[in-house]
């Protein structure tokens, strides 16, 4: 049994990636027949798993711990070295593209194969090549500013992710002190927030104009594997967000504030649904022994996959100073194992990202047999339907974790689920005006965020709220920062996923096998021939906003 803390590290060399992707480039070019092009295939497929294994445990070891010298040099180092490496891929993305076999491949791989390697050979340059350097320079800057944030709270020495768990606490004052803190933390370290999202935006646009475009979003998009939805599309999406969703949000809030007997609602109490937070019993160690129970139950599929991460040591929950203080899914491919980092702080919130991220790992687990998903992975949105979903199909087994607060944690659940789309529309409208317009100050910026939260979450204020009042709040969304324009996508996903909890409802074993499908044809779909697949309904047309709402209103009773 392999165990990932038993994995050997081996550092890439530049010029040898470089030259044996050369090598690779010349050998697809000679190819003489198809079935000589495929052989290279499985010689290329079998390098790039080794290489990015590679990658990955360095990414995997340094977010376990950011004060780690070793793997912050590490971390530089793939920063340097993968942009040029992606350029070099993108020209033999060219080979499946441009080949002489081309109609041949065409019957072997799966047509969105083809669009997405366009993408990436068209996204790639050596033009922009030492801007990915910088900007992964910046990218690690902000992660380590914020990571190694230590603020004193409650008693408490706590890193910011370990600060979150007072922003559900059933005492209204805790809450307002904590989110008073984390935006102490964004004044004290405004000037750099600033300085580094500048310095981004900057490059980023001198990326696009490099690029032949007027700014950064068209590249942007490209970079984000858009190959089925662009831009007016979204715009059309957020339209009726505002139209249908922030309406349901309201009811939803309106309905929590009369519970509570709140005039008027802040940030503070944005996390809050039930009068006593749904928190879930027992240690860590017992939530992942009923985790087992639960997939194993769920199917034996899942329940395999599940105990072969937890003895292959393939969780990391536990939050700790220097940890990275998100949540993420990642794969060793080398090893066809998924990995899953988190921050476990005893809230409700633990078991979200529990489900979450392993319905990211059960389907990267059934994508390491498709042949064709190391040059041509799923897009974001469709992956995360695939984790946002898996939280509600966990409905069934709720009672292992939640006991008598089960039905207040489906409430609170449902309602951030509802309640996050309006949140989530706005990070993603943000970035896009943001590259639009990249002559805008941080001042401006802050101007601008502050004004379309009053737009798209009415009900909530930050009056009182140090930096977060002034439109700070975005600079902890660490999207924003790392990984432009990739926000939306939870946004398409959660409305998808709202489709699986509603339907359900209704027959749980036939929605679990559409979701199975739906994660088994991974890859070789892209994200609107998927849903047209699996009959679900479009997040771009409206009436199945009409739809859905409906379905919600139904199961809170609304």
């Amino acid at each position: 049994m392999v165990k990932v803390s038993q994995l050997k590290y081996e550092r890439p060399d530049k010029e040898e990636v470089i030259t044996s992707l050369k090598k690779f480039k010349h050998d697809f070019d000679s190819a003489s027949s198809v079935g000589e092009f495929l052989k290279v295939h499985q010689r290329y497929k079998q390098f790039c798993l080794d290489l990015y294994t590679n990658i990955s445990l360095a990414e995997i070891r340094f977010t376990q711990d950011t004060r780690d010298e070793f793997f912050a040099k590490e971390k530089d180092h793939l920063d340097e070295i993968v942009p040029e490496i992606t350029v070099y891929s993108a020209e033999i993305a060219k080979c499946y593209l441009n080949g002489k076999f081309r109609a041949e491949l065409e019957k072997v791989f799966p047509l969105v194969m083809f669009k997405n390697l366009q993408l990436q050979a068209d996204s790639n340059s050596p033009l922009i090549v030492e801007d990915k350097v910088e900007q992964n320079k910046l990218v690690t800057a902000y992660t380590n500013l914020m990571s190694n944030v230590v603020v004193d709270f409650n008693g408490e020495k706590l890193p910011l992710s370990g600060l979150a768990k007072y922003y559900s606490s059933p005492d209204r004052e805790i809450r307002k002190q904590a989110y008073v803190k984390l935006g102490e933390v964004l004044v004290e370290k405004g000037a750099q927030l600033d300085e580094i999202y500048d310095k981004l935006v900057e490059i980023r646009t001198r990326m696009g104009r490099k690029m032949g475009f007027d700014n950064f979003s068209p590249l942007g998009y490209m970079m984000m594997q858009r190959n089925c939805y662009d831009k007016q599309d979204i715009a059309k999406f957020r339209a009726n967000v505002k139209k249908y969703i922030v309406p349901l949000t309201v009811k939803i809030r309106n309905k929590v504030a009369e519970k509570m007997g709140w005039d008027k609602q802040y940030l503070y109490d944005f996390n809050v649904f039930t009068e006593e937070e749904p928190k879930p019993y027992g240690s860590a160690e017992e939530i992942f022994r009923k985790a087992s129970e639960m997939y194993n139950e769920m199917s034996p599929e899942t329940g395999k996959i599940f105990d072969m991460m937890v003895d292959s040591e393939c969780f990391d929950y536990m939050s700790r100073e220097g940890k990275w203080g998100g949540g993420y899914c990642t794969t060793l491919p080398k090893y066809r194992l998924p990995f899953i980092l988190s921050n476990f702080n005893g809230s409700a919130g633990d078991i979200d990202v529990l489900t979450h991220e392993f319905g990211h790992a059960f389907e990267a687990y059934k994508e390491f047999d498709i042949d064709s998903s190391f040059l041509s992975s799923i897009s974001m949105e469709t992956a995360e339907v695939h984790s946002m979903s898996m939280e509600f199909l966990a409905y069934p087994w709720l009672d292992k974790f939640f006991k008598d607060k089960t039905e207040a944690y489906k409430f609170y659940h449902i309602g951030s689920a509802v309640t996050f789309i309006p949140y989530g529309t706005i990070v993603d409208y943000f970035q896009q005006n943001c590259y639009d317009n990249p002559g805008m100050t941080p001042s401006q910026r802050n101007e601008m965020f502050n004004m379309m939260e009053k737009e798209f979450i009415p009900y909530m204020s930050t009056e009182g709220l140090p930096g977060i009042e002034k439109g700070r709040r975005w600079q902890r969304q660490a999207h924003i920062y790392e990984s432009p324009f990739y926000y939306i996508d939870y946004c398409l996903a959660q409305f998808t996923a709202l489709q699986f909890l509603a339907l359900s409802q209704q027959d749980y074993k036939s929605t679990f096998d559409k979701y199975v499908k739906f994660v088994s044809l991974g890859c070789t779909k892209s994200f609107v021939e998927l849903l047209k697949d699996c009959d679900l309904y479009s997040p771009f047309e409206e009436q199945s906003f009409k739809i859905v709402v409906k379905a919600v209103e139904k199961i809170l009773s609304l």
